[in-house]
């Protein structure tokens, strides 16, 4: 082979090389920067304790796990007169409005305690922090009972 075309292949090597550098650049200045994790029926994990009068049906009674659904355990609560509590189930943002372009008013640690007032269908729970009206995401929230 003559040193033309060498040359030739070396600079087509590193055009491509080129090439796929700028695509690469691309990709990664348009990727998206956050990912949404809350679903709109985001899940609710609830405690109930064992004196609470609630009753989770054993699995080997039923064909399958069951559990109380949340109308059921929405009455039993209001029933017996017990305020809904919440703890987060991770390092949360609490912010003064349902939704994430809202100001961030504190972020708490794994467990933290707080009053719920509602749970939103929007994905958002309205508690009492620091006695004010704040929301966390419900995809954070453990309903505990006090």
């Amino acid at each position: 082979m003559n040193k033309t075309i060498i040359n030739r292949i070396l600079i087509g090597v590193i055009a491509l090389m080129s090439l796929s550098i700028c695509v690469l650049v691309v990709c990664i200045l348009t990727r998206p920067r956050y990912v949404n994790t809350a679903e709109e029926n985001a899940t609710v994990i609830i405690e109930v304790p064992p004196d609470s009068g609630i009753s989770i049906a054993s699995a080997n009674e039923t064909s399958g796990v069951s559990t109380p659904t949340e109308t059921q355990t929405e009455d039993a609560l209001q029933d017996t007169n017990i305020s809904k509590q919440g703890k987060t189930s991770t390092r949360v943002n609490i912010r003064n409005a349902p939704t994430e372009d809202a100001k961030v008013l504190d972020t708490v640690e794994e467990g933290t305690t707080f009053e719920i007032v509602e749970i939103l269908d929007n994905g958002w729970t309205h508690v009492i922090y620091d006695e004010q009206d704040a929301y966390i995401s419900s995809a954070y929230v453990i309903i505990i009972n006090s």
